[in-house]
């Protein structure tokens, strides 16, 4: 009778304790199931990670050898990295060298052809620098921007008052007016027909009135078609990852780095001609031709150098200016 007794407080206390214990698993389960919300979002990002890149590439200043190289280096970088998926041209340059402004256009170019390309510009974007980001898919501008478009070329000559003054004459090597007149004219030409090849469908403007040479502001920019619309950076990040497809995306930006402060280098030789003082060979012949807006003139050149002409409409600044031998050769590009 004891023994029967004893096993069954045996058998109640046994099932006593299973059922005691329940409690305890089902708080395990739940904090488990806790912390596998907590983790969980975590290892997703980790596994995840953003869909891919927008590279941003900055184009500031004067464009001279080492904007090119910039340019053309990133852009390559952008082409041949399988994580980036769109670049973004961040331009405040009134323009530079020809031949430098060729070569990004160039790059430009064949970026645009496997991946979306938006080009801003905040202040200024003119002359080579407009050049060099006509094939973009698109140009956004700020409404206040100062100078955009302006394609044309320039010639220069030594300051009438610089160190080599009176040096530059008809018996000088490159100051005969008609060889640098063909010259800055096939420049010319050849930079219309890029700009007509690029944007001659966008632009609400007639060959001659583009031929003109005339820098705008943003708003008449996006009204006569030079840009597209009205933005900033942001904004062209942003347009530029949804063209790709990006909905999770980084952001890595290029600064235009070993620009040499004070414009594009140059250089008064003996004879009174402009040379090029950077270690390229692109002087041009002995007179020297620019892809420089007027209105960024002196902020590109500097003010010892000056524009003897221009295949556009000059400025009534710098027609007026007393050190400047600025010729209105409207119509030349035409």
């Amino acid at each position: 009778m004891s023994r029967e007794t004893t096993s069954t407080e045996e058998s109640d206390d046994s099932r006593f304790n299973r059922v005691r214990s329940r409690p305890a698993v089902g708080i395990a389960v739940v904090l488990a199931v806790i912390a596998g919300l907590v983790v969980a979002p975590g290892v997703y990002g980790a596994v995840t990670g953003p869909d891919g890149t927008v590279a941003v590439i900055e184009i500031d200043g004067s464009i001279d050898s080492a904007t090119a190289q910039h340019v053309e280096d990133n852009l390559r970088e952008a082409r041949n990295n399988d994580s980036i998926e769109a670049v973004v041209l961040e331009v405040d340059s009134g323009g530079g060298l020809p031949a430098q402004s060729e070569r990004m256009y160039a790059a430009v170019d064949r970026t645009a052809s496997v991946m979306p390309v938006i080009a801003t510009v905040d202040t200024l974007g003119a002359s080579g620098a407009y050049l060099a980001i006509a094939p973009a898919d698109e140009i956004y501008v700020a409404p206040s921007a100062q100078a955009v478009g302006s394609v044309g070329v320039a010639g220069t000559a030594p300051a009438p008052n610089g160190p080599n003054a009176g040096t530059t004459g008809p018996d000088k090597a490159g100051s005969d007016p008609a060889q640098q007149r063909e010259r800055r004219q096939i420049l010319a030409n050849l930079f219309l027909e890029n700009v007509m090849e690029q944007r001659g469908d966008e632009i609400e403007l007639d060959r001659d009135e583009i031929a003109h040479a005339d820098a705008y502001l943003g708003t008449e920019a996006v009204e006569n078609g030079f840009a597209d619309e009205f933005g900033f950076v942001d904004d062209a990040v942003a347009d530029a990852a949804a063209e790709a497809g990006l909905d999770s995306y980084t952001v890595d930006t290029r600064r235009t780095e070993d620009q040499i402060p004070g414009g594009i280098p140059l250089l008064e030789r003996d004879d009174g001609t402009v040379v090029v003082a950077d270690g390229t060979d692109d002087t041009l012949g002995d007179g020297l031709v620019l892809a420089v807006a007027p209105e960024a003139w002196d902020e590109t050149v500097g003010d010892d150098i000056v524009m003897t002409s221009y295949t556009g409409r000059v400025s009534a600044e710098k027609d007026a200016s007393p050190d400047s031998t600025a010729t209105d050769t409207r119509g030349e590009t035409a």
